[in-house]
């Protein structure tokens, strides 16, 4: 899968659902491309590596994986939560970092370096490079950028500013700006022409 196709394909789902579950989309997008290699490596479209435990009720994939034991990586044999869609895995980490007591503090970080920090504190992965992996990836792909929503978009507003971004009219970005010509006149040629 394309690289920028991955993102926002994760992005969309995690802006959408911000308000819902508090969970900066920045490090949502950044934990799906570390987990899956941007989408070429899930495990039954598992994007985000959750094992599944004895109380998930869904389908489950045994894999090989690595793990730190506290000086060194090892190889493990674990099960993981299965769903039939990309999109069934995004929700399901959503509801289980957005409602789950354990990470209650990563939905009141201030910035992406900070959940990025508490994601990795709450037990989310064992890597003791974990948090500075994700903030690499946040980084280097400008992923920040989506977190802009958090503070600027008004809730009234999600439905349209998605409809904008599926039509084309925006990137995503820059939701209280001016709107630039270019905008403009495509909302007027989709209004009378279209």
């Amino acid at each position: 899968m394309d690289k920028n196709v991955f993102v926002e394909r994760v992005a969309k789902v995690a802006v959408e659902k911000y308000d819902e579950y508090g969970i900066l989309p920045s490090l949502v997008i950044a934990q799906a491309i570390l987990e899956s290699g941007w989408g070429e490596k899930p495990i039954e479209n598992n994007i985000f590596g959750i094992k599944a435990s004895s109380s998930w009720q869904g389908r489950v994939a045994t894999r090989r994986t690595k793990e730190w034991d506290g000086e060194k990586f090892i190889t493990v044999e674990a099960k993981f939560r299965a769903y039939d869609s990309i999109e069934d895995s995004i929700m399901d980490y959503l509801k289980l970092v957005g409602r789950t007591k354990r990470y209650e503090r990563v939905k009141k970080a201030q910035d992406y370096k900070e959940a990025a920090r508490l994601i990795y504190e709450a037990g989310y992965a064992t890597d003791p490079l974990y948090s500075k992996k994700l903030i690499d990836i946040i980084e280097a792909r400008k992923l920040y950028k989506y977190d802009q929503v958090k503070d600027t978009l008004s809730p009234w507003a999600m439905e349209a500013w998605n409809w904008a971004k599926e039509m084309g009219i925006t990137d995503g970005t820059r939701p209280r700006d001016y709107m630039t010509r270019e905008e403009g006149i495509t909302i007027l040629y989709r209004l009378f022409c279209k």
